[in-house]
């Protein structure tokens, strides 16, 4: 499994390089038409890249904010104002906090009746179907 892997290919070609070496027309074509587009037109490329810099900071800061801001505003003051928190959101939340539980006691129980099992020095065929059926209960509780 740790066995050196002995290999007669050059260290220096790498997965990278072969890519480059395979798509370099198109990457020098690309290079080129870009260099030409912001040597033509610097100006315009120079004023796109300080709209987006304003746009981004405007949208960063919650200038152009959407309207869950809003609604999550409006539900804090309705909970400030209510009972608090929703009683069927809290148990919902336990129901399922109590059956992971039981399904990791359930898990725990089925491991220590497979190491019981897996612990004999021979296993027979009623050894073979118990815990084929143990394993099926561990899908079914996944």
């Amino acid at each position: 499994m740790f066995r050196k892997i002995r290999s007669n290919r050059d260290p220096g070609i790498t997965v990278s390089a072969e890519l480059y070496q395979e798509f370099r027309p198109y990457l020098t074509l690309i290079r080129r038409k870009t260099v030409r587009f912001l040597r033509a037109h610097p100006r315009l490329v120079f004023t796109l890249m300080v709209a987006l810099i304003i746009f981004s900071l405007l949208f960063s800061f919650g200038l152009f904010s959407s309207d869950n801001k809003l609604d999550a505003k409006a539900n804090n003051l309705h909970s400030q104002r209510g009972s608090g928190k929703n009683p069927q959101s809290i148990d919902d939340g336990l129901s399922k906090i109590s059956s992971t539980g039981a399904k990791l006691r359930k898990t725990v129980e089925i491991k220590k009746q497979v190491d019981s099992v897996l612990e004999r020095a021979e296993l027979n065929n009623m050894d073979t179907l118990f815990l084929e059926a143990k394993l099926e209960e561990l899908k079914r509780l996944r």
